[in-house]
């Protein structure tokens, strides 16, 4: 089956995840999430997917630092690697600051169930430097136990009020 949109990760964690969050959303298009193994591997297939006429992707990518000079040479790059084969409406690139476990730092409720450890403001403003690795130290549990999480409805309806997940359900929905 062909789908409208091909929704395209860096890792399977991320396919995971958004396939969780996404799954009670209806849109009038069809789409399906492809993982890859990593930033090369991400854009090695967004160039294969491009041979395909009208084919529509969006590009989930790591920008793997806070740093705004290093970010925007990122998505330098990926423009230029991907832009002459797509246009603009066809193709949009999502970038998760630093990181995509960074969506689960805007989720109060995920990380009330998370762990019994209150997040503070001080320790929120550290951890977005490096999300993945705060969240697993204090939660001591490794990021695929967080998927569990996600079955419940009013932990997954909370990434819809802003951040990342939103932005992607937004653009889904136009």
């Amino acid at each position: 089956m062909n789908k409208d949109i091909t929704i395209i990760t860096e890792g399977e964690f991320d396919a995971k995840v958004l396939n969780r969050l996404l799954k009670d959303k209806k849109f009038a298009i069809r789409y399906e999430i492809l993982s890859a193994n990593g930033y090369s591997s991400a854009l090695s297939k967004v160039k294969s997917l491009m041979t395909f006429r009208n084919k529509k992707i969006i590009l989930l990518l790591d920008t793997d630092t806070i740093e705004k000079n290093e970010i925007e040479q990122k998505k330098d790059f990926v423009n230029s690697y991907v832009n002459s084969s797509l246009s603009k409406d066809n193709f949009k690139v999502f970038w998760a600051i630093p990181e995509f476990e960074i969506i689960f730092l805007d989720n109060k409720k995920f990380l009330e169930k998370l762990t019994p450890k209150k997040f503070t403001k001080d320790l929120l403003e550290v951890a977005k430097v490096s999300p993945k690795r705060t969240l697993e130290s204090i939660s001591n549990k490794r990021r695929e136990q967080y998927i569990a999480l996600l079955d419940k409805k009013e932990i997954r309806d909370e990434f819809f009020r802003t951040g990342l997940i939103m932005e992607i359900y937004d653009y889904l929905k136009k």
